[in-house]
């Protein structure tokens, strides 16, 4: 496919099947313009585990979903050859045709060698890619080198399989269109779980007593973790399965941080990020998430973290990237990076900074005028950034001898853009070193809701 100009109007979609669902983005640009966005839809297909025997990703099958599709996005996408084939309508204008779809496969997904045959029987048109290890080297190779990260990982985070993909780079430029510099260094570690059986009986692991606080016993315990495991849901409405979530996730990142000790070394030291993706941080929400991540890969420093909860960065991280370059669509970043989430990690280890002020900051924009904020010693505490239409800039500094090595005079300061790169959240772990949970779990119970500030 040619090279597109930069202000060509144009669409393009793209749908990722992983996590036993399907995420569809339609992009539209027209920058003469100045309008760009993308259209999203969800669907869950974890009921189809139980019938595996059936034809289920048949011509069928796609039919019905893009003709639902269309009909969310009010968007003419596909047109009948004949009975059993289809064709993409070429892109004319907004809401009428595509310049091509993509279906991108997670290499661990089920039905994977169904939804290949299913495709190419529903339409030649229809490219489809695995996203195995090279697409998600490139993914995070291009989008750490745009976003001017030089430690950059890729946490995908599912019940059934925690995979963290790790790039480090030099500031030098890659060369070429398509290919990354030979010097940038990635990493890959999993820890994986072969089936649903050894799933469900892993939550006796003895680890898992040391971070739990709901007030269960083992056997309400074990039930209401093996009917999440056999019947998934998409939000999670109880305190007892949210616990035992986050306390699962916890120990299986330890065991990461255990096996993969070099792997892990030097996050939060030079500018980084962290992109989190999964159903895990979908079902925790971003604070219970992060407490999960801290505590299980023991993290420390200053960090981004930018949530993928869309799988929106799969889908457009390389063409997003790539800018004009791009071979499928011209998309912003802004358009696929959701609110990012700042993390300050100060090591304290003296109890004299408890309840004592060891951060302040003031907040300002054109839209609210001027907030004052403050952080206490012995907290996890998040702040919130109201962004609305004008930039919000944030100012802090570090107090009473508080420091991260990798700031610069204790101080922060950054600018979010309602309209570009924007942050919603900066937390502040200044938790005393080490973490230490209860002896029990009611002691545990009262940490986790000072920490997570839980009525």
């Amino acid at each position: 496919m040619n090279k597109l100009p930069i202000l060509e109007k144009n669409s393009y979609l793209t749908i990722v099947v992983k996590d036993n669902a399907i995420w569809s983005h339609l992009a539209y640009v027209d920058y003469s313009s100045e309008v760009q966005y993308i259209l999203s839809d969800y669907t869950d297909i974890s009921h189809l585990k139980r019938r595996l025997d059936d034809y289920l990703f048949m011509e069928n099958f796609w039919n019905e979903y893009f003709l639902l599709l269309e009909k969310n996005f009010g968007w003419e996408m596909l047109e009948s050859l004949d009975k059993n084939l289809n064709r993409v309508i070429p892109f004319k204008d907004e809401n009428y045709g595509l310049s091509g779809i993509k279906v991108l496969v997670d290499d661990n997904q089920d039905f994977l060698t169904n939804i290949f045959h299913s495709i190419s029987q529903y339409s030649h048109d229809i490219s489809v890619r695995v996203m195995d290890t090279g697409y998600i080297r490139k993914t995070i190779g291009k989008f750490s080198e745009s976003m001017e990260y030089e430690t950059l990982l890729y946490m995908d985070l599912d019940i059934n399989s925690f995979q963290i993909y790790r790039v480090d780079r030099d500031n030098k430029e890659s060369k070429g269109d398509n290919k990354l510099p030979t010097n940038y260094k990635y990493i890959e570690m999993s820890q994986q779980w072969s089936n649903e059986i050894a799933l469900i009986d892993s939550i006796k692991d003895r680890r898992l007593e040391a971070f739990l606080a709901c007030d269960i016993d083992n056997a309400n315990l074990q039930n209401n973790w093996a009917n999440l495991i056999l019947h998934p849901v998409d939000v999670l409405l109880d305190y007892n399965l949210t616990d035992i979530l986050r306390s699962f996730t916890t120990v299986q990142l330890l065991s990461l941080l255990n096996n993969h000790k070099s792997k892990l070394e030097g996050i939060g030291e030079k500018k980084t990020a962290l992109v989190i993706g999964g159903k895990i941080p979908r079902l925790l929400g971003k604070k219970t998430t992060i407490l999960a991540l801290i505590d299980g890969l023991e993290l420390y420093g200053n960090f981004d973290i930018i949530w993928d909860n869309k799988c929106e960065i799969l889908a457009y991280g390389i063409s997003a990237s790539e800018g004009v370059q791009s071979s499928d669509i011209v998309i912003g970043k802004n358009e696929i990076v959701s609110g990012i989430t700042k993390v300050f990690i100060p090591e304290l280890k003296s109890k004299k900074v408890k309840n004592k002020v060891i951060f302040s900051a003031t907040v300002k924009s054109q839209d609210f005028g001027t907030v004052s904020l403050i952080t206490l010693g012995d907290t996890f505490e998040m702040l919130d950034i109201r962004n609305k239409i004008n930039k919000v800039v944030f100012e802090g500094a570090f107090e009473n001898n508080v420091y991260i090595p990798s700031l610069q005079n204790r101080k922060v300061s950054f600018v979010s853009s309602p309209l570009g790169i924007k942050y919603d959240n900066v937390l502040i772990d200044s938790r005393l070193r080490p973490i230490v949970y209860g002896t029990d779990r009611y002691k545990n119970k009262l940490k986790i809701k000072k920490w997570l500030n839980v009525d």
